[in-house]
Parts: structure tokens; sequence; C-alpha cells
């Protein structure tokens, strides 16, 4: 495909890119989870749900209130579709 198609090879390299990126970060985040380091205070003080009471694994992710993960999400599309758009590459 690079002799077929060279204009998509700065996309490609642009994407593996970002992936590896959020892949070094989800990788920090578990060994730091894991190791019980974690920030002082709460995560949602409305439903007195403190950071240290998030469980480690896939278990975490079901601790997280609707909104929270509604939070993220909206991170997520802002910087897919405002700060590092896919149609810039």
């Amino acid at each position: 495909w690079l002799e077929s198609e060279p204009e998509a090879f700065e996309r490609r390299r642009a994407v593996e890119r970002k992936h590896g990126r959020v892949a070094m970060a989800a990788v920090v985040g578990t060994i730091v989870h894991n190791n019980h380091i974690v920030f002082d205070g709460y995560l949602s003080p409305s439903n007195n749900l403190k950071f240290s009471d998030v469980p480690t694994g896939i278990d975490g992710i079901r601790a997280i209130p609707t909104a929270g993960l509604a939070q993220i999400l909206a991170f997520f599309a802002l910087v897919e579709l405002a700060w590092m758009p896919a149609s810039k590459y």
C-alpha cells in the first residue's frame, strides 16, 4: 500500500503514534493503580467515593459514577474531534 497510496502513509504513522501514546498512558496508569498509589480526597464527593475506594483491575470502571464516565467520554470526544482531529492527517 505504500507504493499505491503514499498519501496514506503519514496518516497511518500519526494514528500509530496516537495509539502508542494511549497505550503507554494506560500501562502507566495500571502500574500506578496496582501499586496502590492514589490521590488524596474524593473522586465523587456527592457519592462519598474516595480515590482509594476504587478497586484495581476492570472492576474499577464499575465503581466510577455514570456522570464521571460521561465526562471522560466527552473529553475523549473533544480531543478526537477538535484538538487533534484525524482529518488533518
